[in-house]
Formats: structure tokens, C-alpha cells, sequence
């Protein structure tokens, strides 16, 4: 009992050692992206194609630059996060275990910059101009800093973390956690629960934004079903 409470011990210490040498990577990154958030705002701005935003508080722009760098902070941070979740499991794997993992973090890093800019340059634009095409001449948009940032922000934070949902469905399936003969039996809800997740992820909660990003989810879910169904035929039994 006494061994088994010292590595139940052990386990949570290693855990809260990995937790916050990455709030201490985002800590970093994220006082470094202060310094860039001025332009990167700017940026995002004209991405809104409205000319102007405006803030309603002293206090607001000061704090829009701060999400603006705690975002980058995130981002930037995010192989550095991926390599901590690794260093904390990775112990526990088998041999075979980790050499299969291992080949995940740099496919992690690449899906999670794929959804950065899907989100950059697919759901943000086209979900904006749909939107703010219920406008009219009597219902002008006013942009406040604050609110656009936060649709901007979660949409390209949102898709980037969504695209890794694939990925972990096939990794979970190649180590043999999850079947593949399982998952296909129960794609209906499989299905369901992606459309259920991008809802409360993207912001604004419209049907098309949600179709924007579940359409290539789906599609990266049924090419992770396959993958798996391939990589099982060319493993020797």
C-alpha cells in the first residue's frame, strides 16, 4: 500500500512539475508577444475589413493587447506544450508505445497550424461576411475591440485545437486503446459528438460558421477511420 501511495505520490508530482513548466512556457511567450501585439492587432483588424474598431472603456485596448499576446503566447508555446503531455505519459508506454507517439507530436504541431490557418483564412472571413450580411441600411455594425477579438481569437484558437481531434482518434486507435471495427460500428455518434463539439467551441454558435468547421473535421475523421483500417492490415498478427 505504502509503494502504491508513493508512486500514486510520484505521478502527481510529475504531473504538476509538466503543468507548470508549460504555464511557465505560455508565461514567457506571452510576455515576448506583448512587444508584437500592437501589429498582430492591426492585422486581425483589417481581417474584419471594417475599417475601424472601437473600444467603450479606458481599460480595453490595454486589455485587447494583452489577449492578443496571451494568445500568441498559446500558440507559440503549443510544440512546447505537446512535448510536456508526451514526457508525462511517455513513461508509462511500452517501447513500441512511444516510438508511435513520438511520430504524433510533429503530426500535432502541423494539424494545429492547419487549423490556425483554416481559421485565418476560411471560417473567419466567409463566417464574418455571413454574419454581417443581415445588416441593412437602417442596421450599421459598430465594431467593439473587445467582442471582435474574442470571435477572432476562439475561432483561430477553436479550429486549431479541433484539428488535433483526428489525430488523437487515430493514435488512439493505433496503440489499440480504441477499435477501428468500434469506432466505424459507432460513427453516427461519433459524428454527432464532433458536431456537438464544434458548437461550443466556435462563438458565435450560427449554422454556417458550424458547417464550415465540421465539414473538414468530418472529413479528417473518416481519414483517420481509414488510415487506421490500413496501418491494422499491414501490422503482422
Amino acid at each position: 500500500m505504502n509503494e502504491k501511495r508513493t508512486t500514486f505520490i510520484d505521478h502527481l508530482e510529475e504531473l504538476r512539475k509538466r503543468i507548470l513548466y508549460s504555464i511557465a512556457g505560455v508565461a514567457i511567450f506571452t510576455v515576448a508577444g506583448f512587444f508584437f501585439a500592437k501589429k498582430v492587432m492591426n492585422t486581425i483588424i483589417q481581417r474584419a475589413a471594417l475599417g475601424t474598431t472601437y473600444f467603450f472603456a479606458p481599460a480595453e485596448a490595454f486589455i485587447a493587447q494583452i489577449k492578443v499576446a496571451l494568445f500568441l503566447g498559446l500558440v507559440i508555446s503549443f510544440p512546447f506544450i505537446l512535448y510536456q503531455t508526451w514526457a508525462f505519459i511517455g513513461p508509462g508506454l511500452t517501447k513500441s508505445e512511444r516510438k508511435i507517439s513520438l511520430t504524433y507530436i510533429g503530426s500535432g504541431i502541423i494539424l494545429f497550424a492547419v487549423g490556425i490557418a483554416f481559421g485565418y483564412y476560411i471560417l473567419i472571413p466567409y463566417g464574418l461576411r455571413f454574419l454581417l450580411s443581415f445588416g441593412s441600411e437602417a442596421i450599421q455594425p459598430l465594431m467593439n475591440i473587445g467582442k471582435y477579438l474574442n470571435f477572432f481569437l476562439w475561432c483561430l484558437l477553436g479550429s486549431g485545437l479541433l484539428f488535433q481531434l483526428p489525430l488523437l482518434v487515430f493514435f488512439l486507435m493505433r496503440l489499440g486503446i480504441v477499435d477501428v471495427d468500434t469506432i466505424t460500428r459507432h460513427r453516427p455518434e461519433a459524428i454527432v459528438a464532433i458536431l456537438i463539439l464544434c458548437a461550443v467551441i466556435t462563438p458565435t454558435g450560427d449554422f454556417f460558421t458550424l458547417l464550415l468547421l465540421s465539414i473538414p473535421l468530418l472529413v479528417l475523421f473518416e481519414l483517420s477511420i481509414l488510415a487506421a483500417k490500413l496501418s491494422k492490415k499491414r501490422t503482422p498478427n
